[in-house]
């Protein structure tokens, strides 16, 4: 019996005792003969060593070596199904920057069944792998209309399985999310990029984009939510937000639900100004604010799936030390327990602590 780290582990080696993951459940039991795709599984679960038969192992791999210390962010980066989700994610970006154009500038007719098939191949590509993860690996990039529409889009496909919606209304909510910015397409590029503040006016036009997108997609033959979707996202259940300051159930639900994420994928996602919140700032936001701004009924099941969404990622924390999220705690979800060696830091308690980063 050996144990050697991940990265030496091959297809066809033996493991000779039992590989739990963080809620004590059995991942791989003792006597599995591993696959590429059991390895792969082992490395998203940021399994660091196993225990392997030395019969398995050949004359130049008996040394013991000190297991890894990647973090599964960068195990993920490094998998397949990183790559093809990569692959399929900007080939079809780039497609609905193209269509989205014609949409807006030659009133081209929107194709929603092409959309979905989109947006599912891009889904199909994870292996399974969540989409929050996948798109945390992909937080260095830039945020630009297109890219945020996209992410908004699989992270409300996420969002209404979450919620028990029909594949007929996920579909909706999907491209609702999809299209959502599509008037900011009439709103000049050097306000849409600008890294300082807005003047008064520019804020006024940078708003107006939501009535524009109502606009460009007011003669499409397309579910009225995706339209009302377009100029409701930006409203907020207590009526502070715009454009006409709608409050509670005067706001369309699909418009509420991709309000959420889209605001979400923005204060996640890198801008040329400022670097990415941490999800667990961004969840903290939520959790001191939601209540009020969003829909009960929706906020609360996005912030307590999201934040299990996490589970398994390695973290930053305040005071140095670098750690694994093992569980979250439902009353307090931007305050998880997080196992540091051997330590297990609740930080619902330890107060004084904060996760930094996901790393």
């Amino acid at each position: 019996m050996a144990i050697i780290s991940l990265d030496q582990v091959k297809a066809g080696m033996i493991l000779v005792d039992d590989v739990y993951i963080f809620n004590n459940k059995l991942l791989l039991p003792k006597g599995t003969e591993l696959t590429d795709y059991m390895i792969n599984k082992l490395g998203f679960y940021a399994i660091k060593s196993v225990k392997v038969s030395d019969e398995a192992l050949s004359a130049d791999d008996t040394s013991v070596t000190e297991p890894t210390e990647q973090s599964y962010t960068q195990r993920l980066r490094q998998s397949t199904e990183f790559k093809a989700f990569k692959e399929e994610y900007f080939k079809n970006v780039y497609q609905f920057k193209t269509d989205f154009l014609e949409i807006a500038n030659n009133n081209e007719k929107i194709d929603t069944d092409a959309f979905v098939t989109k947006i599912s191949s891009i889904l199909d590509s994870c292996g399974g792998i969540s989409v929050f993860d996948m798109l945390h690996c992909m937080r260095d990039y830039d945020d630009a209309t297109f890219v945020h529409s996209l992410n908004t889009a699989l992270i409300c496909n996420v969002f209404g399985s979450w919620l028990s919606m029909s594949k007929e209304d996920n579909d909706v909510l999907t491209l609702a999310a999809l299209l959502h910015d599509i008037g900011k397409i009439r709103v000049p590029d050097s306000i849409v990029k600008k890294t300082g503040v807005l003047t008064e006016t520019e804020r006024t036009l940078m708003q107006a984009h939501t009535v524009y997108g109502f606009e460009i997609l007011k003669n499409q033959d397309i579910d009225e939510r995706i339209r009302l979707t377009a100029l409701m996202h930006h409203e907020k259940y207590d009526g502070t937000g715009y454009p006409k300051r709608l409050k509670g159930e005067q706001i369309e639900d699909f418009a509420k639900i991709v309000g959420i994420a889209s605001e979400y994928d923005s204060l996640t996602a890198s801008r040329s100004y400022r670097q990415a919140k941490c999800p667990f700032d961004v969840i903290r936001q939520f959790e001191l604010e939601g209540l009020q701004r969003y829909d009960t009924k929706f906020i609360l099941t996005f912030l307590e799936h999201i934040s299990n969404s996490f589970i398994n990622n390695t973290v930053q924390l305040s005071d140095g030390r670098q750690g694994e999220i093992v569980m979250i705690n439902r009353q307090f979800l931007s305050r998880p327990i997080v196992k540091c060696g051997t330590e297990f830091v609740d930080l619902s308690k330890k107060t004084n602590i904060s996760i930094e980063s996901i790393v």
